[in-house]
């Protein structure tokens, strides 16, 4: 635990350090975890996938891609409000580097279109390894939802794939 404990310690000095601002990374006296204004969690959803999965057959796609967008649409807008002097291109720059020390990969996006939008996003060592049932929308549907919120309009992820031979997980979010 305190090993743990010291590496997001150092993770957050180096954020900090690395942007020259205390919002990045806000660990407040009552245990949240705060990333420009948003609320984080460290959670493994891959249980919860697969129970779902259990229950609800294909419907639990559904449910996780819906849940999945809403988070990052509500994450984006959150700090978008929360951080009136930061552009959005900086936010998403900053929920990009954040990425690792939630867990879920080093993310790379490149906005291929502006208008339309099209974007391509690659994960190197995602927690996702498997493209079955609802964990293949875990990744692509939260992108989703951040990247609807950065240009305003309602996009979807499509060709999502995984390439075990590169630990890489790539789809497109485009309307």
């Amino acid at each position: 635990m305190q090993t743990r404990t010291n590496t997001i310690e150092e993770k957050q000095k180096e954020l900090e350090a690395a942007s020259g601002d205390r919002k990045l990374v806000n660990r407040a006296q009552n245990g949240e975890l705060r990333f420009y204004g948003s609320q984080g969690m460290v959670m493994n959803p891959l249980a919860m996938c697969d129970k779902l999965d259990k229950m609800f057959g294909s419907g639990a796609e559904a449910i996780v891609h819906y849940m999945l967008f809403e988070s990052g649409r509500e994450t984006f807008d959150k700090m978008m409000k929360s951080n009136h002097d930061k552009s959005r291109g900086e936010l998403l720059k900053a929920l990009v580097d954040l990425q690792p020390c939630h867990g879920w990969g080093y993310v790379s996006l490149m906005i291929v279109h502006a208008d339309p939008p099209r974007v391509e996003l690659s994960v190197k060592n995602p927690p996702i390894k498997a493209q079955r049932g609802s964990q293949k929308h875990l990744i692509s549907s939260f992108w989703a939802g951040v990247l609807s919120i950065y240009f305003n309009r309602q996009l979807l992820s499509k060709n999502s794939g995984y390439s075990a031979e590169r630990d890489e997980f790539t789809c497109i979010i485009s309307t």
